[in-house]
């Protein structure tokens, strides 16, 4: 019975205490219920602020990621159309060289087959190469006419000019007891021109042109009556 009546005591100051605690507590709260209001508004501002930012920033990278696929996408199509315009134009262009020589040998063969007879022409080629060799053998010909007129030209000219020179030169001419210039007695070849002797052409020289000739009447007349009168 005492313990159970301690019990009972102590239940009842502790009661007591809680009480005062609790009061305590709540004018402790009261007390401090703006700084925990202020403080709640301060966590949710800088959460919603989070919230928001978090929201910005993935918006953000939605934003750049659909501005990168959609650079990309467009860049894909630019290079595309280039492609395109490439391929086509290497397309044309190996059409047009396979149209150009389709019309190459169309028309060879629309010439040759319509314009121009291929007989016809190698028969003409080879009148044409029958004249030329004609008109080559005469030209060949007329200057070998040409050369040959103008060396016994020259020969002539040659011939009169030494002739001219040789009727000056008779003294140079041998005798019966002296060689002449001419012809050297210890030289086994002799000078020629116009493959005869020089001597030989001295002596015709001098013989043509200093042939003896008998005297005129009035000449025998003449030199009669000079000596009379002596």
């Amino acid at each position: 019975i005492v313990c159970y009546g301690r019990i009972r005591a102590q239940k009842a100051v502790t009661a007591l205490d809680v009480i005062d605690t609790y009061y305590a507590l709540l004018i402790e709260t009261e007390r401090k219920r703006e700084k925990e209001r202020l403080a709640a508004i301060a966590i949710q501002t800088n959460w919603r602020m989070l919230k928001v930012k978090w929201m910005y920033q993935k918006k953000v990278r939605a934003c750049i990621l659909i501005s990168r696929v959609f650079r990309g996408h467009i860049a894909r199509l630019r290079v595309f159309g280039v492609k395109q315009g490439r391929n086509q134009q290497r397309q044309m262009a190996y059409y047009a060289q396979m149209a150009t020589i389709v019309q190459k040998f169309y028309r060879g063969y629309y010439c040759r087959r319509w314009e121009h007879d291929f007989y016809a022409r190698k028969k003409y080629l080879q009148y044409v190469e029958t004249k030329n060799d004609e008109v080559r053998r005469n030209l060949d010909d007329h200057n070998r006419k040409i050369a040959q007129e103008e060396q016994k030209r020259q020969e002539q000219c040659a011939r009169t000019e030494f002739s001219e020179l040789a009727s000056n030169l008779h003294h140079l001419t041998s005798t019966k007891a002296v060689p002449g210039v001419y012809n050297p007695p210890y030289s086994q070849i002799k000078p020629q021109a116009f493959n005869v002797d020089i001597e030989t052409h001295l002596k015709s020289t001098f013989k043509s042109n200093y042939q003896w000739k008998p005297p005129s009447k009035e000449k025998i007349n003449f030199f009669r009556t000079l000596a009379q009168e002596q």
